[in-house]
């Protein structure tokens, strides 16, 4: 699904950087984009754009949709941004640096808590008949024991958020494109977190191939081994 928002808004992403960059010196031709809405073009500075993170969520009315931008240098994840307009929520990181929260003009480091996967939500979704037929619902089911419950919020930004907030243990996804979870995948990293595909192997994302999507699960190391007994099935 696609709504006139998604496009405005990554017009209007896609200026803004290009012009903030012009104005630190940095030509244009040394600037690529990977937008979620058909924006291509490389170079040694890229953006990854998702412009509308949940836009069925904004279409039907709720509040649950952001946007979501990575900033590559040279093929390396340097940072990132998650933006929830509608809760007032902006979660910005930095290579090495932690993430940030922005709320209500205050600016906070994240610091993760550490809760037990059975105090904690396992994220998904089944959305798509890709996600039915890959046996999302199976591996669901099976990892439902582990946590307190099972949440689906049509918004992959913001259940990497809810990770970080130290609301959900793990997410599980299937057919997530670059742009849904390049911001996340940094963000995780900086508070000790990790994606993994459904190997249990570190998940990596091909830039030179934008129309590539990710099966995936994220999760603290130390809950890897035991995730994977379920995953892996």
């Amino acid at each position: 699904m696609v709504t006139k928002a998604d496009h405005e808004s990554q017009k209007v992403i896609h200026a803004f950087i290009l012009n903030a960059l012009s104005d630190l010196g940095i030509n244009q031709d040394e600037v690529g984009f990977i937008g979620e809405e058909d924006l291509r073009s490389t170079g040694k500075h890229m953006f990854i754009i998702d412009p509308l993170d949940g836009t069925s969520n904004y279409a039907t009315g709720t509040e649950e949709f952001g946007v979501l931008i990575v900033y590559y240098f040279e093929h390396k994840l340097q940072s990132a941004v998650m933006y929830f307009p509608m809760k007032g929520l902006m979660y910005t990181s930095e290579l090495g640096k932690g993430v940030y929260l922005e709320k209500n003009g205050a600016i906070e480091k994240i610091e993760i808590k550490k809760i037990p996967l059975h105090n904690s939500f396992l994220l998904s979704s089944m959305s798509y008949d890709d996600e039915i037929k890959a046996g999302i619902p199976q591996k669901i089911l099976a990892l439902k024991p582990l946590f307190r419950a099972v949440r689906m919020y049509g918004c992959i930004g913001l259940e990497l958020v809810y990770i970080l907030e130290g609301i959900a243990g793990a997410i599980i996804g299937f057919g997530c494109s670059v742009w849904d979870i390049a911001p996340g995948m940094l963000m995780l990293r900086e508070v000790g977190y990790e994606m993994y595909d459904f190997e249990g192997n570190l998940l990596e994302l091909d830039l030179s191939k934008p129309k590539n999507t990710y099966p995936f699960f994220a999760c603290h190391p130390r809950h890897l081994e035991r995730i994977m007994k379920y995953v892996s099935k």
